[in-house]
């Protein structure tokens, strides 16, 4: 009897010293391992995998050049012809001409994509820098994005949805500028106490409040061209969005501060404003020389309110863009202590801070995470491989989640980014989970819904391994 029992436990692989079965997380990445050098199997596997949530999507970088083409023809703007951005009608014939011109010349309906986007750039005499074409292109098409919001929102979010996305935070500007000009009648002073009551005075609470209600109108028609509620709602409809205040860092003292403050009140006022974040190129004069003085204010206006929730682009400079000086400022470091943020995103420049061993330690022992866009990181600044610095973090312990960060202007979505992480860095299907997992756990919602988000990427994480 004994040994028709021994026989049975062998048959049924449960002997001593048996390996146990492979669970099905353990198939998973078995299965990605061995399709890794394949791209047809690994980009449909990658398309497919739970991805959680994108923490670092600017709303206008990400809406591709062909829907603001469309904008511009129901607006009846004009393309320019040397630029091939937007302007205001009316159109002469020769240095504007009609944007539907852009739907039915094939050649200059190409031009007009290349310029609102990295498409096929080649440098020329004239257009040397593919960073520089790439923060050119917002200028381009600034003209057209105010208006559209609704369809603009259906667009991130639909394709968010269709890569297996669950949660979007977006930067905008939902007063639309009107902060900008309530600016211009308040004289600057460095007690920021007294510059927030003139602010406050001036109109703040109109501009707080008619940026709610842009967002309203912008989410009514988003939910319109989805069909939320209706017989056939697009996925879009169970994707949760939330909204970063974006600020511009290259304006005026003034300006910063009043749209700082314009953020923190909108977040505390309207839940879907869900943090603050400054944004533009760092290496921007103003936003380079009033690096420490933008800390400070960010300091101030934290101690009003401490409950807004804080994530700022830090570190985004290269030895190549400015004076080794620079450098010393150590903005990875002060956005954090002084600063307060809570995630970072880029951290390109952290090899440079000041003892970056102890910075690395400081974000590993507080939590704070790196917004990681490693395919605009790539393709914008050519930083790849050993140059880019996802391996440094990851050495380090710091939480990194993927995200896209201009995905219509560098026309790569998420899912590229999970595919060079896999090719170019050797991430591990375990790791991808783990990317995955943190853009939820350090997303800036509310307790119940990061509770409900959670478990909604471990279900769908349980249904995909279960495939395999």
């Amino acid at each position: 009897m004994k040994l028709l029992r021994l026989a049975a436990l062998v048959a049924a692989g449960l002997a001593v010293g048996a390996a146990p079965a492979p669970t099905p997380a353990q198939r998973t990445a078995a299965y990605m391992q061995r399709i890794r050098s394949q791209p047809e199997m690994l980009r449909n596997f990658l398309l497919r995998i739970p991805k959680g949530g994108d923490l670092h999507h600017h709303l206008t970088g990400a809406v591709y050049a062909e829907s603001y083409i469309a904008y511009a023809v129901e607006d009846g703007d004009c393309v320019d012809t040397t630029t091939f951005g937007f302007t205001p009608p009316p159109c002469n014939g020769t240095s504007t001409v009609p944007a539907a011109d852009a739907t039915t010349t094939f050649v200059l309906r190409n031009h007009v994509i290349d310029a609102l986007s990295i498409r096929n750039f080649v440098p020329s005499p004239l257009d040397e820098d593919v960073r520089l074409h790439f923060f050119y292109a917002f200028d381009k098409f600034d003209l057209v994005t105010n208006g559209h919001w609704g369809e603009m929102f259906a667009e991130v979010v639909h394709r968010a949805a269709a890569q297996n996305e669950i949660y979007l935070e977006t930067m905008l500007t939902p007063d639309q500028g009107e902060v900008l000009k309530l600016a211009q009648s308040v004289p600057y002073t460095d007690d920021f106490a007294a510059l927030r009551r003139r602010l406050l005075a001036a109109g703040m609470a109109k501009a707080v409040a008619d940026g709610s209600h842009n967002l309203d109108v912008g989410e009514a028609g988003m939910r319109t061209i989805f069909g939320c509620g209706g017989p056939t709602p697009d996925a879009g409809c169970g994707l949760t969005l939330r909204f970063q205040y974006q600020v511009l860092r290259a304006f005026p003292k003034v300006s910063v501060f009043a749209q700082m403050l314009a953020g923190f009140e909108m977040a505390k006022a309207d839940p879907r404003v869900v943090a603050i974040n400054l944004v533009q190129s760092q290496d921007e004069y103003r936003a380079l020389h009033d690096f420490s003085l933008h800390m400070r204010m960010l300091n101030y206006l934290h101690s009003v309110y401490p409950n807004v929730h804080i994530t700022l682009h830090a570190g985004e400079l290269t030895p190549q863009e400015v004076p080794p000086e620079s450098f010393l400022e150590d903005h990875i470091r002060q956005s954090i202590d002084a600063g307060h943020a809570e995630r970072i995103g880029h951290g390109l420049d952290i090899v440079y801070e000041n003892d970056a061993p102890a910075v690395l330690a400081e974000m590993a022992r507080k939590h704070i995470m790196v917004e990681d866009c490693l395919y605009s990181h790539e393709i914008v600044r050519d930083m790849r491989g050993r140059d880019n610095v996802m391996p440094i973090y990851l050495r380090h312990h710091v939480p990194i989640a993927l995200c896209t960060d201009d995905e219509g202007v560098t026309r790569a979505d998420l899912t590229d980014a999970f595919e060079r992480a896999v090719i170019g860095y050797g991430i591990t299907y375990p790791q991808l989970k783990t990317f995955a997992t943190n853009s939820i756990t350090y997303a800036f919602v509310d307790a119940a819904t990061k509770r409900r988000l959670l478990a909604r990427l471990a279900a769908q994480f349980t249904a995909f391994e279960s495939s395999f």
